[in-house]
């Protein structure tokens, strides 16, 4: 049976709650973590807030560069409305 997954932001709390506490990361914490390209933008805005704090938390090699990608898509489908 799969196990579930924490959602984004729990997962992200309980990595930033586990470096403060001096413990071990859980192994369901980083599973979620794995799917961070399926993350929405203020997800992924949270996951790299975090990052400043615990670099770590980037586990792969261009992490970085590839949710500043994502969110850049995500900034490219906001539309300028005029209002009149």
């Amino acid at each position: 049976m799969k196990n579930k997954l924490l959602t984004p932001i729990k997962a992200i709390d309980t990595f930033v709650k586990c470096k403060k506490e001096g413990e071990r990361i859980p192994i369901l914490v980083w599973d979620s973590l794995r799917t961070y390209q399926k993350w929405n933008q203020i997800e992924l805005t949270g996951l790299l807030n975090a990052s400043a704090y615990f670099p770590d938390i980037l586990f792969e090699k261009d992490m970085e560069k590839k949710i500043q990608h994502r969110l850049d898509e995500f900034n490219s489908r906001i539309v300028d409305i005029p209002i009149k």
